[in-house]
């Protein structure tokens, strides 16, 4: 049973080396959208630099009463 079930997908890679499956290697981008992940992206910039900005807050006050 292993068996069939590699040489099965020994086969699928083939084909798709092969060129048989035009869209075999574009499936993983199917539910892709630039534009959000872009909006992520920006996102996740500005809580990083948040969170920068709030610890050297934390660290000046820290200083002061110090």
């Amino acid at each position: 049973m292993a068996n069939i079930a590699k040489c099965a997908r020994a086969t699928a890679v083939m084909n798709k080396v092969r060129g048989n499956d035009p869209h075999a290697f574009n499936r993983r981008f199917l539910g892709y959208n630039e534009y959000q992940e872009g909006i992520l992206a920006q996102q996740k910039e500005a809580d990083r630099k948040l969170k920068v900005l709030q610890a050297q807050k934390v660290m000046r006050l820290a200083g002061r009463i110090a």
